[in-house]
């Protein structure tokens, strides 16, 4: 099959799946079906974006500038309400279904520069991902930010494959659409910028002469500053309004509230069981209490949020901090993506936290069997299994391409794999403990692959025992 029909038929297939599962959300719950916790606010942003022309929020008195999200996916939302004149979110559901399926595709292209023969398989599994699936339905920057990620990832194999400055454009241009949609990209970026280098030199540079290493190097670096130059220009509007009006240079000030709010109170749930509600509680009546005249300088409340977080952090001891990472990894690596459908998240239950039990165990007991909602209990556990099972199978395929052979092909699959499992190790440490199905989305790139190859090799395995067969009964005659 040519390239250009196997690329129509991931598309096809990844486009049906994504239109057909938000059709059905909304026939079954209607809008409430396409979104999520941060749906309405993202919506409100764009209606907000439309009336005024800018990326800015009302407060009592006016509009100030919008500075806890980014402003990309904001933008495409208002682009939505702007061509068909309504706020209904199954326009932008629908073409984010869209996006979805051209990662289908970049996810596909990424694995044949490791194996032509992947391209397939890998396109095939990420169309069918349920996570994605899922995911691009809902009104949340995940499934855009998805895009980039996955276009960034292609762009930095496809310089390793060979240093040229249109594999670093498209790194740069996909890393700054990416940072403009989730701030979360942007010391990947210096990393990535300091790694390929390197293994540019680990990947070419054996038997060069030395004289040419100067060269190789020379080249790295200035490519290397062009993603990085490409990346910060994209920001450069929001970077010139924080510092104008607020005299920072961080992007967002979302930061504070994120280690106050989110991350201290889930490590201190890892540590004694406190539910995370109850922690982010007490976090904000300390915060409320040593500072009763809260700044109107939002980045500076943020850095006043940060220090009060990392204070918590440092009283709840570094034991504490790695359970709860450790947790949040092996949530965000295998809790099953029907968790994050709104019919699911919608069903009542008692959280594992807060099921009675005086054991870890009789907790787990009471949850799977005494939950206020069985079915969702039930559908945790049995989707749950098999995503460890899946993950288990990647990571047998990941096994394969690290055990490859040969000259510089073989160092080069294997410097394209470091990239990946690095990528999926940074994603899991910024995320920490915060976790859901959703947030290991753009780790999945490497899962698609790993299952490609274990797919391939079974198909191949099975075409030489029917090889041998059909040789043993030719002999035999």
């Amino acid at each position: 099959m040519s390239t250009a029909r196997v690329l129509w038929l991931i598309f096809g297939v990844a486009l049906a799946l994504r239109v057909a599962y938000a059709l059905a959300m909304y026939l079954i719950a209607g809008p409430d079906g396409l979104q999520s916790e941060d749906s309405g606010l993202y919506l409100s942003l764009s209606e907000i974006f439309v009336r005024y022309g800018d990326f800015v929020r009302p407060v009592e008195g006016g509009l100030v500038p919008e500075t806890e999200r980014m402003p990309l996916y904001v933008i495409w939302l208002a682009l939505h309400r702007m061509i068909s004149g309504a706020s209904d979110p199954l326009f932008p559901s629908l073409t984010q279904g869209v996006l979805d399926a051209l990662a289908c595709l970049v996810i596909a292209r990424m694995a044949a520069l490791f194996d032509r023969r992947y391209m397939l398989p890998a396109g095939l599994v990420a169309a069918l991902n349920p996570t994605q699936i899922v995911v691009s339905a809902l009104i949340l920057n995940d499934s855009v930010f998805f895009l980039f990620c996955c276009l960034a990832l292609y762009g930095a194999l496809l310089w390793l494959r060979g240093p040229n400055w249109r594999a670093a454009i498209v790194l740069g241009a996909a890393l700054g659409l990416g940072v403009s949609t989730r701030t979360m990209l942007l010391p990947w970026t210096a990393l990535i910028a300091l790694l390929l280098p390197i293994l540019a030199l680990v990947v070419h540079g054996v038997g060069v002469q030395w004289n040419a290493y100067p060269r190789l190097v020379g080249r790295s670096v200035a490519h290397m500053s062009l993603v990085v130059l490409l990346c910060l220009a994209v920001q450069a509007p929001i970077f010139a309004r924080n510092l104008g009006t607020y005299g920072s240079i961080y992007l967002t000030s979302q930061g504070g509230t994120h280690s106050l709010l989110w991350i201290a109170p889930l490590v201190r749930e890892a540590a004694d069981g406190t539910s995370h509600e109850q922690g982010a509680r007490d976090n904000n009546a300390r915060f409320d209490a040593r500072y009763p005249v809260p700044s109107e300088n939002p980045f500076e409340q943020s850095r006043q949020r940060d220090a009060l977080g990392r204070e918590v952090l440092s009283e709840l001891g570094v034991g504490a901090i790695a359970k709860a990472w450790i947790i949040g990894a092996a949530i965000n690596l295998f809790s099953p993506a029907a968790l994050v459908s709104p019919p699911m998240r919608a069903l009542p239950r008692t959280g594992f936290f807060s099921a009675p039990g005086e054991t870890k165990l009789a907790k787990v007991r009471h949850f799977l069997f005494a939950n206020d909602s069985p079915t969702y209990a039930w559908v945790m556990l049995l989707t749950g299994l098999g995503a460890i099972a899946f993950r288990l199978v990647e990571l047998l395929g990941l096994g394969l391409v690290a055990r490859a052979r040969g000259a510089a092909s073989a160092r080069l699959r294997r410097a394209s794999l470091a990239v990946l499992l690095m990528w999926a190790g940074y994603v899991l440490l910024v995320n920490g403990p915060v976790a859901s199905a959703k947030y290991r989305l753009p780790i999945e790139p490497l899962a698609a692959l790993g299952l490609a190859i274990v797919i391939l090799a079974l198909l191949d395995w099975r075409a030489r025992r029917g090889a041998s067969a059909a040789h043993g009964q030719s002999a035999s005659r």
